[in-house]
């Protein structure tokens, strides 16, 4: 399955409406006519109006009105929808209860901060300018994308004002305090449950998140699958479960979903089965499984000494803890890889065997698992074809095997020097007693 972006994107987005609410709603009831069940909402407007993909127009209703809610404040999200081929397609809404409808903004382009700062100055020009607002969506999505790291900036307002759409570089890591979902993640979920996260991914469990607020549900399940890298989740991933897909739960297979409370409610503890349940709101993990038990011991410690609050996370060092806890775990893959004639190819017990004696156990149940499995599946392919590739995750692994590396050197100098100079003070104090 690989990557789950999508590379050959175009635009910056693809679809934007607006969606009401279908006044008088009962979820869970069909229409009287016997037929399907009343959509959650509807599309009143919508750019460009050319756009014809039946499955992402019905399902935008349920996405931008998940659930009943009695917020009165706005709430800007994210959800997911999961193409034909595999790829993710982000939706980014704003929720305004005072206007009682939904802006949804359809997009390949998995660039969080920039499109939730984009709603507001949407919805604002919308209001105070519909004209304006409709050019600035036919110049924004004529313009194309920018290169990684680059920028492009399109102006309203009669050229007195304009955004900018930022584009990440390839391999950057979250940081803070730029990055919208790990802010959240970090603020309402402590260490200790991010750790349990982290163990339960990595044993591919069914995990469910869990708030009343959409976007720090959407936000801490982003930033949770974030910290996969440079593996990643291959399995059903929802960021935002809308009530009309609540059946997803009953799923025999690993996945990692965002419930909103509300419909949470509705699911019994016999429909959902053995799940882990994080509640972002209370901070309550629950799992039947003991998977942090299951860590090699070494990289649990190390995770919770460097998560403690009291350490400086400014930047991309939280990112950095989760991904130095993988390239202790999987990054001597390379010693792994055997070269033959017209192929490389990965030899996983020479893999295990490998590695410190203290990680094997972990690492043979790792050999089994679909997220490891397409990891090594698309390294070998960037190997086969010749394309070279330096990710951080490559870096970090780099880094990490110097400093063992001086680690041994520094250990051999003081063993050497310890032994040295026991001698020769065990040396001097012969002499002294002879005399």
């Amino acid at each position: 399955m690989g990557s789950r972006i999508k590379n050959d994107v175009k635009k910056l987005f693809e679809f934007w409406c607006e969606v009401t609410p279908t006044p008088g709603l009962e979820r869970g009831t069909s229409s009287r006519s016997g037929g399907p069940a009343v959509p959650a909402g509807v599309i009143v407007e919508s750019f460009p109006e050319g756009f014809r993909d039946q499955e992402v127009l019905t399902g935008i209703p349920s996405f931008a009105f998940p659930c009943d809610t009695t917020s009165t404040s706005v709430q800007t999200y994210s959800f997911v929808h999961t193409t034909g081929d595999s790829k993710w397609r982000f939706g980014f809404c704003r929720q305004d209860p005072r206007t009682n409808t939904a802006m949804v903004l359809i997009t390949y382009l998995p660039w969080h901060d920039t499109f939730l700062k984009l709603l507001p100055v949407l919805a604002e020009l919308r209001r105070t300018d519909p004209n304006g607002f409709r050019t600035f969506l036919s110049e924004a999505y004529n313009q194309g994308i920018p290169d990684c790291g680059g920028s492009l900036k399109v102006y309203y307002s009669a050229g007195q004002s304009h955004f900018t759409f930022e584009r990440p570089l390839q391999f950057q890591l979250p940081s803070m305090p730029e990055n919208h979902n790990l802010n959240l993640y970090y603020n309402f979920v402590e260490p200790k449950e991010m750790i349990a996260v982290f163990a339960a991914m990595l044993a591919e469990r069914r995990i469910i998140f869990t708030s009343r607020h959409l976007d720090r549900l959407s936000s801490c399940i982003q930033a949770a699958n974030a910290f996969l890298y440079p593996m990643v989740w291959q399995h059903i991933f929802i960021p935002v479960l809308p009530w009309e897909f609540k059946d997803y739960l009953g799923a025999p297979m690993p996945y990692l979903i965002g419930v909103p409370e509300p419909v949470l409610e509705t699911v019994t503890s016999d429909e959902l089965g053995e799940v882990v349940i994080l509640n972002c709101d209370t901070k309550i993990f629950e799992s039947p499984f003991d998977d942090v038990h299951n860590l090699p011991t070494e990289i649990v410690s190390q995770l919770k000494k460097h998560l403690n609050h009291t350490h400086d996370h400014i930047g991309d060092r939280i990112s950095k803890i989760f991904l130095n806890a993988l390239v202790q775990l999987i990054g001597g893959y390379r010693d792994a890889v055997e070269y033959h004639e017209n192929s490389k190819t990965f030899n996983s017990q020479k893999f295990i065997e490998s590695r410190p004696a203290h990680l094997r156990p972990f690492l043979a149940k790792m050999m089994d698992l679909q997220i490891f499995a397409q990891f090594i599946d698309d390294r070998l392919t960037m190997l086969n074809s010749g394309l070279g590739f330096s990710d951080e995750f490559e870096l970090e692994t780099v880094r990490y095997a110097e400093k063992k590396k001086r680690g041994r050197n520094y250990a051999i100098m003081k063993n050497l020097k310890d032994k040295y100079l026991g001698k020769r003070s065990l040396s001097r104090l012969f002499a002294k007693n002879n005399t």
